[in-house]
Parts: structure tokens; C-alpha cells; sequence
């Protein structure tokens, strides 16, 4: 009888699963059987022994590994700074910061590009004011570059890691600063020493997210690049629509080796982060 109600209340939820079978497993099993189709050849591993050591592949890898972790890590600083300065905003100021996170996360992909190209493009607004007043503050700086896309993925990975460690700061209990004032420790020793170690598990775990953010943008640096400069989300996107013969095999085992790439990493982290759990800092 017990088990009979169980399945009745499960009810209402068989519609998502469905849903979930049919647009994630169904589309992620196609995706495994195509990647080791060769067309005239049969099954064989062929289109990873292609990715891995053809040279327009590997660059797309490096490319997307260089502007993931690097965009990640400094997204990831400067979030931690953010998210304690808004520890320290009374409340109604704190929920107005919150809201306005939240509405930035939102601003990416093609406005985001858009934003930038006008901002800081060949002829943007502030390179335009500052060729104006003779300030070569942009005299070397490129938008249109990898340098031009880094700016832009840490730019959004700041609104979503700040709200992802805003709510670790609400372990720091306020005790424990009382404690260290106590005991004339700077507030400098006090994070090096008790508040970051309590919070590595949480900015472990913020790193994986911004990480895998950063490894699937798409749209903005298709925008600002098009297929100026190789990266896996762009390439695997080329592979069915681009100009040259489509090759959805390639693109699967692409797709695949991008996923493993971001599952790795999460994956990684989480293992760091369990490692501290266990330490004594859950």
C-alpha cells in the first residue's frame, strides 16, 4: 500500500521526467553513437584521433581552456570582494545590489557584445573621447582580440560568482571576528587565517560553475570573433551549419570531448571541496 502511494505521488513529476529523457538523455545518447561514426568507414575512434591531434582542433581546446580558466580565477577574486562588500550594506541596500546582480547576469550573449563594440570597438565612444584628448590609454589594446575577449567573459562571470558567494559569507560567523579582535589579529590575518580557509569548499565549487560558464559562451564571442578566433562552442556550431561540409560526427565527438573537459573540471573542484569538508570546515 505504501509503495502504491509513492507512485501516486510521483505522479504529478513523470511529465518532467519525460521531458528530461527526451531532450537530455535521448539527444546525449544520439550524440555518443555519431561520434564514432565515420562516414564510408563505419564505427571507429577516428574523430578523437582527428580532435587531438589535428592543429585547427587543438587550437580550439587550448583557446577555450586559456579563457575559461584564467576569466574563471579573476572572475572569481574579484567576486569574493564583491560579495564582501555586500556583506557590510544594510539590508534594504543589500536586496537593491541583489536585484540589480541578478538583472546583470542576464546581460549577455549578443547585447552584452553589442555593449562592448560601442563602448570600446575601433571606433567606440570612450576609444573615439580618448583619441579625442590624445590618451593612448587604449593605444594598444585590441577588442577584437583574445585580450578584447577576456575582458568580456570576466565581465560576466563577476555578477553570477558574486551571487553564487554571497550566501558562504553567512558561515563567517561574526563570533569568531569578535574572537580575532580579541587577540589584536588584523582583519588581513583574520581571512588569511580563518575566513578563507572556511570558505575554499564554496569557492571550489564557484570556480567549477564559473568555469563551465566561461567553456559554453557562445554568442558573445561568436559575436565579437565569428570564427576569427577557434574555440570549441564556435567549432562544434561550424560542424553542422558552418560553410564547409557539415560533419555532425566531428561535432558529437566535439561536443563530447567539451563536456568531459567541463565535467573534469566540476568534478575536480567538488573533489577539492569534499577534501576540506572533511577537514573539519562543513
Amino acid at each position: 500500500m505504501k509503495s502504491v502511494k509513492n507512485v501516486i505521488h510521483l505522479l504529478p513529476v513523470l511529465p518532467f521526467m519525460l521531458l528530461t529523457v527526451l531532450f537530455l538523455f535521448s539527444p546525449l545518447a544520439s550524440m555518443v553513437v555519431n561520434s564514432f561514426v565515420v562516414p564510408g568507414k563505419g564505427y571507429s575512434i577516428q574523430n578523437y584521433i582527428d580532435i587531438f591531434t589535428k592543429a585547427t582542433f587543438l587550437a580550439c581546446i587550448q583557446n577555450s581552456l586559456y579563457l575559461s580558466f584564467f576569466s574563471a580565477f579573476i572572475g572569481l577574486f574579484i567576486s569574493f570582494i564583491a560579495a564582501l562588500s555586500v556583506t557590510r550594506l544594510v539590508l534594504s541596500a543589500r536586496g537593491r545590489y541583489l536585484s540589480f546582480l541578478n538583472m546583470f547576469t542576464n546581460f549577455a550573449g549578443l547585447p552584452l557584445a553589442y555593449a562592448f563594440m560601442f563602448m570600446l570597438g575601433n571606433a567606440g565612444v570612450i576609444t573615439l573621447i580618448l583619441r579625442a584628448l590624445n590618451i593612448d590609454l587604449l593605444k594598444n589594446f585590441n577588442l577584437y582580440s583574445s585580450q578584447g575577449l577576456m575582458i568580456l567573459f570576466v565581465y560576466f562571470q563577476i555578477p553570477l560568482g558574486t551571487l553564487l558567494m554571497f550566501p558562504a559569507f553567512q558561515a563567517i560567523r561574526p563570533e569568531w571576528k569578535e574572537a580575532a579582535a580579541l587577540m589584536k589579529a588584523s582583519g588581513f590575518q583574520f581571512w588569511r587565517r580563518v575566513g578563507v580557509p572556511v570558505l575554499i569548499p564554496s569557492l571550489a565549487g564557484t570556480y567549477g560553475m564559473l568555469f563551465a560558464n566561461a567553456l559554453t559562451a557562445y554568442a558573445t564571442p561568436f559575436m565579437l570573433m565569428a570564427t576569427n578566433y577557434p574555440l570549441l562552442p564556435i567549432k562544434i556550431t561550424s560542424m553542422y551549419t558552418g560553410e564547409m561540409a557539415p560533419q555532425p560526427e566531428v561535432g558529437s565527438a566535439l561536443s563530447l570531448v567539451m563536456i568531459g573537459i567541463m565535467l573534469s573540471v566540476i568534478g575536480l573542484c567538488n573533489v577539492f571541496r569534499n577534501v576540506f569538508y572533511k577537514g573539519g570546515y562543513k
